[in-house]
Formats: C-alpha cells, sequence, structure tokens
C-alpha cells in the first residue's frame, strides 16, 4: 500500500536552498522558471517556501510557494494567502505522475492551508499542463507568443516586411548587437541593468519589477547555463537589452527595455532577430517572447509579439485561483472595500482581480 507525505520547507537558510536545489533536480533540471535565484524577491509580509510531495519516499513533486501575511488597513489579520513566485512554475510533477497521485498531492496541501489558516491560493502554472486535476479553478489567462526557429530561412521569410526592414534600418544606423551566455561579465549584467531600471522607472512599474542588481548577477552566476543577456549598443551607449532564460530546447523572454531616447533607431526589433539567430546556432528550437497586457487578441503588446511568428500556433497560459476559506475570504473582502454594501460577485474567482480583497 502506497503511503504519502508532504513537508513544507521554508527557503530562509543554505541547508534549507541546498535541499531544494537537490529537490529540483531530481525530477527536473533543466526549467529556468524554477531556478532559486530566480524565485526570491524579498517583498514585505512574505516568506518563501516549497512543497516536497513523496510516495513511499521517492520524491514526486516539488512546488515553491510565497506564504503572505494579510494584512488590512496596516494590521496583521493572522490568515495568509499562497501565491506563486513570478513566472511559470506550480508544481513541478515527476513525468510518472498519474492522475490519482496529483489528486492525492493536491488534497494534501489544502489539509496544510486549512491548517495553517490560509485563505486563498494563486498560481502560475507552467506549460508542461500542471493546471490538470488541479483542486480550485483552472483560468486561461494569457496568450503566449511561441515560435519554431529551426529553419531560419522559413523565419526570415515568415516576418512581415515592415519587421524586415526595420531590422535593416537598424544595422544601417550602424547599431551593434551582443549575447552573453554562460559567462557574463558583471559589467554586462550592470549594462543590461541600466537599461531595465531605467524602462520600469519610465512605465512607473510595480514594486515586484523593482529588482536589486545583485538579484541578476547572482542568477547568472549560479545558472550559467539557464540565461543569456543580449544588448544592442549605439557606439559604446547600450540602449536595447534583454534577459533570456534558456531551457534544453527553448529561449524564453524575460526582462527587458529599450532608451525611449532611442525608439526610432528600432534597436528591440535589432535585439530580437539577433538573438533568434543565436538561439538557432546554439540548438534551441522554439522563442517564447510572452503575451500582452491582457488575454486580448487585440491586445498591442501581443500583436507587437505576434509580428515575429505569424503563422506560429499560440501556448496558452492558466493561473490556478482556489477559495480555501470562504467565510474568511468574505470577511476580508469586507473589511478591505469601502463600501462593503457595493460588493458583487466576490465569489467568482475566475473573472477580475484574485484575491478580491487584495484589490486596490
Amino acid at each position: 500500500m502506497s503511503k504519502s507525505t508532504l513537508e513544507s520547507i521554508t527557503l530562509n537558510s543554505e541547508a534549507a536552498a541546498t535541499n531544494y536545489r537537490q529537490s529540483i533536480s531530481l525530477i527536473d533540471n533543466t526549467n529556468p522558471y524554477y531556478s532559486l535565484e530566480l524565485l526570491n524577491n524579498h517583498l514585505e509580509n512574505q516568506e518563501l517556501l516549497f512543497f516536497k510531495y513523496k510516495v513511499n519516499d521517492e520524491l514526486k513533486v516539488v512546488m515553491p510557494f510565497i506564504l503572505r501575511k494579510i494584512v488590512v488597513h496596516g494590521k496583521e489579520t493572522g490568515y495568509f494567502d499562497v501565491t506563486s513566485p513570478w513566472g511559470y512554475n506550480g508544481p513541478l510533477y515527476d513525468t510518472k505522475m498519474s492522475s490519482d497521485l496529483i489528486l492525492d498531492y493536491w488534497s494534501l496541501v489544502d489539509n496544510w492551508y486549512e491548517e495553517n489558516k490560509v485563505v486563498s491560493e494563486f498560481l502560475r502554472f507552467n506549460f508542461n499542463h500542471n493546471y490538470e486535476h488541479y483542486t480550485g479553478t483552472k483560468v486561461h489567462t494569457l496568450r503566449n507568443v511561441k515560435g519554431n526557429i529551426s529553419d531560419w530561412d522559413n523565419f526570415w521569410s515568415n516576418l512581415k516586411s515592415n519587421t524586415r526592414n526595420q531590422f535593416r534600418k537598424a544595422k544601417k544606423e550602424g547599431l551593434t548587437f551582443e549575447i552573453h551566455y554562460k559567462d557574463i561579465p558583471e559589467e554586462k549584467v550592470k549594462a543590461f541593468y541600466d537599461v531595465y531600471i531605467g524602462t520600469m522607472d519610465r512605465r512607473d512599474a510595480i514594486d515586484s519589477f523593482y529588482h536589486p542588481l545583485e538579484y541578476f548577477t547572482n542568477f547568472a552566476a549560479q545558472n550559467p547555463g539557464k540565461c543569456a543577456i543580449g544588448l544592442v549598443y549605439q557606439e559604446n551607449l547600450p540602449i536595447s537589452c534583454e534577459l533570456f532564460l534558456i531551457s534544453n530546447d527553448t529561449m524564453y523572454s524575460f526582462l527587458g527595455g529599450t532608451s525611449s531616447d532611442h525608439f526610432k533607431l528600432r534597436p528591440n526589433e535589432f535585439l530580437k532577430i539577433n538573438a533568434i539567430e543565436w538561439a538557432r546556432s546554439e540548438g534551441l528550437v522554439f522563442y517564447m517572447i510572452g503575451g500582452g497586457l491582457s488575454n486580448s487578441e487585440t491586445d498591442n503588446l501581443y500583436l507587437y509579439k505576434k509580428k515575429y511568428f505569424p503563422f506560429d500556433e499560440d501556448i496558452h497560459f492558466y493561473t490556478g485561483r482556489k477559495i480555501v476559506d470562504k467565510k474568511v475570504y468574505l470577511e476580508l473582502c469586507e473589511l478591505n472595500h469601502p463600501n462593503p454594501s457595493e460588493l458583487v460577485d466576490v465569489e467568482n474567482v475566475s473573472e477580475g482581480f484574485f484575491p478580491k480583497y487584495r484589490e486596490k
């Protein structure tokens, strides 16, 4: 008879970090989104943990998650909620996981939530269908542009003519491209960082995008095969940048930016097309650019990304949403709403912001 166990470990020590890295390596050591250095964001009132699910002492699931204190009007409520670290993660399953074991895993997780006063859960799933058999509600959240880059001639010919012209314009303007992989000099991480932070300031980005420089230098140093930095220069000035994540066959756009003073030179198109050529030369097969700001097919950012792969099929990103303690969830929504009598449809987890008691 099978015996299953669930262990929760707080990632607040070197021993816990080593435990996490070893656990991930036993299941899949190629997915960059599970790299510990990428998961840490050190925001207030939250801590990073991970679940280990074993069957007969054999590791079957690892799931990093953030446990957040629920604070209303400056006061701690004594309750918590769970969210995924930013990116595509959720549970990392052993490839031989049966549906019965997945359901058992979620049953143990839900029990842990109840015992630890967790009110709700919000997960960002990966692209390996780990949303299947989820005990909450899975929500189709974004279309993500993913293209096959193995055939350069096919990729180039499928580009719209204006995109090819933008690339030629950038080249004619004398822009140069660099990409750094595996052994990334710290000064190149700093060059990326300066352009990136300038872009976040211009966009008035939320706090979670404001990582310190050490976040990027540590990630690059500890994960040499899982990231690359692309830079576009005008003479000696970096004007566009991107941090790419690398898996066994895919390059992912992660974070980047462009100097607003140089938009007309088309450095972003120059960067992406050069990066695609580099990735193909490294034997990578796919490029995941990401999605838009919404799930709409008319979203401008989505359409911008789609121009690189107009004929490739999109890949779909799902989030998971779950109310664990309905009574407390409703009480928190009322506490945080200026006019509780106006609250409507608060139990609808499929639409709008979730959890609703955190909505500004």
